[in-house]
């Protein structure tokens, strides 16, 4: 099972408003979506966010990213942050947040 894994950075607060408007209707996206389940967190300064979310396989995950709200947050993310990485591991269940900061950081 795919587990997809996001690092986002704001690039300003004055972005954090409309970030979390944004991010709101992602969830809502994936509260109907396929994914089986999904778990997000943002650091002490609310500056970077993390995300990560298991699926069935590639197919559910790829269909979710490129409908809806999350195609509509990816054409406009560079209004928000000019620092973006994310990666896919294997596994069934979610990994710790410490160990998925070290993955993203290495990439």
């Amino acid at each position: 099972m795919p587990i997809s894994i996001t690092q986002i950075e704001i690039i300003s607060y004055s972005k954090l408003p409309s970030f979390l408007k944004m991010n709101s209707k992602i969830f809502q996206q994936l509260k109907n979506s396929n994914c089986i389940k999904y778990k997000a967190i943002g650091s002490w300064n609310l500056k970077i966010w993390y995300t990560m979310s298991v699926w069935e396989n590639d197919e559910e995950i790829n269909q979710f990213y490129r409908n809806g709200n999350h195609k509509e947050a990816m054409k406009s993310a560079k209004h928000f942050s000019s620092n973006i990485k994310s990666l896919r591991i294997e596994g069934k269940e979610f990994i710790e947040w410490r160990l998925a900061k070290q993955l993203l950081k290495k990439k």
